[in-house]
C-alpha cells in the first residue's frame, strides 16, 4: 500500500478522507486500518496557498487535485472510467516545430471517449495556460476540461 500525507487530507471532510482511504487500500487491506500506511508532514507554503500532497506516490501541487484523484480513483475502481493517467504530458508541435509540452492533471476514458482535466483555480488559469489549452485543441483536438474544487 502506498503511503498517505494526511496532513492535506486532514481538511477534507471525514466522509471524503474515508472514501479517498477506502479507495486506496487494497482488497486484502479492506477491514484493516490504514494508519500505518500514513506520513504526516508539514504543509509548504506558496504563492497561491497550495499545498503539495502526496498520494499514492504521486505528487500533486495542491489538495484540490489530490482530492480530485480520490475521487477518480473511486470512479475508475466502480468502472465508470478506465485508462486512468497523472501528468501525462502531450507535445504541442506546429509546423513541425516544437513549441512546447502540455501536461495534463489527469486523462482517462468514459464511455471509450479520452478525457483530458486540469484542476484549477483562478490563480492558475494565467496567460501561458491559455495558450496551450488552445494550442491543445488546434493541435491534437482536445479540449481541457477545467475543474473547480473548493
Amino acid at each position: 500500500m502506498p503511503r498517505v500525507r494526511v496532513v492535506n487530507l486532514n481538511r477534507l471532510g471525514a466522509d471524503a478522507r474515508r472514501q479517498i482511504l477506502d479507495a486506496l487500500r487494497t482488497p486484502s487491506e479492506q477491514g484493516g486500518s490504514s494508519d500505518q500506511n500514513i506520513d504526516e508532514v508539514s504543509p509548504n507554503s506558496s504563492k497561491l496557498h497550495n499545498v503539495r500532497t502526496q498520494v499514492d506516490g504521486i505528487t500533486f501541487d495542491s489538495l484540490d487535485e489530490a482530492a480530485h484523484y480520490g475521487e477518480l480513483k473511486i470512479e475508475e475502481k466502480a468502472g465508470l472510467i478506465t485508462d486512468l493517467h497523472v501528468h501525462k504530458p502531450f507535445r504541442l508541435v506546429v509546423n513541425g516545430v516544437h513549441v512546447c509540452d502540455y501536461v495534463s492533471d489527469f486523462t482517462y476514458r468514459r464511455d471509450g471517449k479520452l478525457v483530458v482535466e486540469d484542476v484549477k483555480s483562478p490563480g492558475t488559469i494565467t496567460y501561458a495556460y491559455r495558450i496551450k489549452k488552445k494550442l491543445m485543441l488546434a493541435v491534437h483536438g482536445i479540449v481541457i476540461q477545467e475543474v473547480f474544487q473548493g
